[in-house]
């Protein structure tokens, strides 16, 4: 029997290439969390998974909708794809091609292909960042969704940080209150945790780069920066290893934010990784540590809708905080726009006076939320590009 997409609410799961899956894989079995696998070869590496004894939860994405070669969403999907999902055990998750701006001929294409299948079947819609520039766009988007009553995965395309625009980052909070079906977000970085604060289903951070976005398809091809860049918790950002141990050298004083408990790490900071053996592999799982670390203490700590806003809205703060601090002493610095953008364009629903030296990351959220909870008593719980 397929797993159920019940199975995965509220997961920050861990997108990866077919290479990748054995590391990304032991990851997730020691932080109880799923797989995407994504590239051609995704269902023989599921079977190669199962056979070395993982049994977590794996999500196939074909990723037909991205590369020089990608196809329109018009294109429709392979039902044969959906079956050979449910056959391995697995949710389908639709082989859907690209969907460019106002492409309505392809969203209908792949809603109703979709919702055809036998569940559990998940409709994944690869669209460009345009989709979500008016909210009467998004809220026909919202519209044709319910309609077919499928669940839905986004990818969202863009040169950068798709998050850190602030229309998309808007219109995509627009789209995600007005559907009534669960709602998956893939190919993100730790914007994927701030989705899930906000009622998305389930969400997927990369292992590299190119899984953390979905960039556009460029008439050369698009040149990967150079260098690894691994997830600092106290900064909420992705930063090369160098860039990281010149700022670690040059906050001594701010040293106790820069070390890492994670099994990487082991008590170091991350500006150490790149001594590892396989440096990269080393990145990327310190990297999916430390955001599933974050993660676990969100949802150890709220218990209401209202409170995953809310810390979340406080995460990004202490981290903007944090920010400010390294720029005065490092030079240059930028703030990522991600964070900018969900502090502008969200809100503190339990408290307006943001107070910037709480955070997740050093315990003292669990004290916000609880002196929240005393100041709004019945209360109804709701069930709930990499920096320099």
């Amino acid at each position: 029997m397929p797993q159920s997409l019940d199975q995965f609410a509220g997961h920050l799961l861990i997108q990866c290439r077919p290479s990748q899956a054995l590391a990304a894989a032991e990851v997730a079995k020691a932080r109880h969390t799923g797989l995407v696998i994504t590239g051609r070869s995704s269902e023989d590496t599921v079977r190669h998974l199962r056979a070395q004894g993982f049994d977590g939860l794996v999500l196939c994405d074909a990723d037909r909708y991205s590369g020089t070669k990608r196809i329109p969403g018009r294109r429709g999907i392979h039902p044969a794809w959906c079956r050979r999902q449910h056959d391995l055990g697995l949710a389908a998750l639709t082989d859907s091609g690209y969907l460019e701006p106002r492409d309505w001929i392809g969203l209908r294409t792949i809603l109703r292909a979709a919702g055809g299948h036998r569940a559990p079947v998940v409709a994944m819609l690869p669209m460009a960042a345009r989709w979500f520039a008016t909210s009467a766009v998004c809220d026909a988007i919202s519209r044709e969704i319910n309609k077919y009553e499928v669940p839905v995965a986004f990818a969202i395309e863009h040169s950068s940080d798709p998050f850190g625009v602030q229309y998309l980052l808007r219109g995509f909070l627009h789209v995600l209150r007005k559907v009534a079906v669960p709602v998956l977000l893939l190919r993100c970085d730790i914007s994927a945790l701030g989705a899930l604060c906000h009622g998305a289903h389930a969400a997927a951070i990369g292992t590299i780069s190119a899984l953390r976005h979905f960039y556009p398809t460029l008439a050369r091809g698009r040149s990967p920066s150079p260098g690894l860049s691994a997830f600092v918790s106290a900064l909420l950002s992705y930063h090369k290893l160098e860039t990281c141990q010149r700022v670690f050298e040059e906050t001594s004083d701010m040293a106790q934010l820069w070390t890492c408990d994670c099994p990487v790490c082991d008590g170091d900071t991350p500006g150490r990784l790149a001594e590892a053996v396989e440096a990269g592999v080393a990145v990327f799982q310190h990297s999916l540590y430390a955001q599933l670390g974050l993660h676990a203490e969100i949802f150890r700590i709220a218990r209401t809708h209202e409170e995953y806003v809310s810390i979340w809205h406080e995460t990004c703060s202490h981290a903007l905080y944090v920010h400010e601090q390294v720029a005065a002493v490092t030079e240059p610095w930028r703030m990522p726009l991600n964070l900018k953008s969900w502090f502008k364009v969200t809100d503190d629903p339990l408290f307006r006076a943001i107070i910037p030296h709480q955070s997740v990351g050093d315990g003292t959220a669990a004290a916000h939320v609880s002196s929240r909870r005393e100041d709004a008593p019945g209360r109804e719980e709701v069930s709930g590009r990499d920096g320099p």
